[in-house]
């Protein structure tokens, strides 16, 4: 978690992406790294919209430009107008639908590691992240000015990607920024949500580095003794950091690259089962339809359908 501090010490800008993506598009596939730690995307709809469902490792603060829709999380869901937003935190299953057309909304997905290292001397021990780890009815929203600014700020954002140059790959970023901090202006945590420990940080990452890197389950006990700690410990650091239980982490990580699997290849269900850790092919179902809302099977022929348009400049890829 130390890599993108490291580039802002070297005075390397990385890159943000820019994608025109269809509204069926998986945000997940989209490669976060340490040069490219944020995505922007624009989506446009022209029709409404049945719900659909998506997760992924980055994190997603989302403003809709124009038209109406409706976003879904597990235990809440509200509709949403020009210049209100959406939050969504590390491997969180959220939905969306199209209400009023047509409508236009920017996407921005964040590397995690970048919000947590990010930090400016005047305004040292803000917590990027904490609006992510806040139930969803509990998250930052833009009223009166502040919804006026947030939308113009996604226009300036949607603006900047579209427009090629030397700053092109900075303004996002800086914008990007600028957006999070007029949203988090007027708002507090909530009393339940603690901040992490910082000395935590390193440790947690040890142990996420490892998940990453395998296909298999890893288990609580094995990440702990990675990070050094106790299981408790650990289980209670990782979701002061992320959000979310080390175990629900694991599950959605190996259910996510499952998914991309199945957009990439023409490999059989049972295959991609058994790669991911999965017991078999109806146990990566049921997860499936636990979390996407339908079966594997229908999720790749859902989301293969619809070309992906890449905009032009730098930092763009497919």
């Amino acid at each position: 978690m130390r890599a993108v501090a490291r580039h802002r010490a070297r005075g390397q800008v990385p890159a943000a992406r820019s994608l025109i993506i269809p509204a069926e598009g998986p945000l997940f596939g989209l490669h976060l790294t340490e040069a490219t730690p944020i995505h922007v995307g624009l989506v446009r709809a022209e029709h409404p919209t049945a719900p659909d469902y998506d997760m992924h490792f980055g994190v997603e603060l989302g403003v809709v430009i124009s038209g109406r829709m409706r976003r879904h999380w597990r235990s809440w869901r509200t509709e949403l107008g020009p210049g209100q937003v959406w939050h969504c935190g590390v491997w969180e299953p959220h939905g969306w639908e199209v209400l009023a057309v047509p409508c236009e909304h920017l996407v921005l997905v964040f590397l995690p590691e970048l919000l947590v290292n990010t930090g400016f001397s005047s305004d040292r021990g803000r917590d990027w992240l904490a609006a992510f780890r806040a139930a969803p009815q509990d998250r930052p929203q833009a009223h009166g000015r502040a919804r006026q600014r947030v939308l113009w700020l996604a226009q300036q954002i949607a603006l900047r990607v579209r427009t090629a140059g030397p700053d092109s790959r900075l303004w996002p970023r800086l914008l990007a920024f600028e957006l999070l901090l007029t949203l988090q202006r007027q708002w507090s945590p909530p009393h339940y949500q603690a901040a992490p420990l910082p000395g935590s940080l390193d440790s947690l990452g040890r142990a996420v580095d490892v998940l990453l890197r395998a296909k298999h389950m890893v288990t609580v006990p094995e990440a702990a003794a990675v990070a050094g700690l106790s299981a408790s410990a650990f289980n209670r650091a990782f979701r002061k950091l992320t959000g979310v239980s080390f175990a629900k982490f694991a599950l959605r990580h190996r259910l996510g690259q499952a998914a991309l699997q199945l957009l990439r290849s023409q490999d059989p269900i049972k295959t991609v089962a058994r790669e991911w850790g999965f017991t078999d092919d109806s146990h990566l179902h049921r997860c499936f339809l636990r979390h996407y809302g339908c079966s594997p099977g229908d999720y790749r022929r859902r989301r293969r359908q619809g070309p992906r348009v890449v905009m032009g400049g730098p930092g763009t890829r497919e």
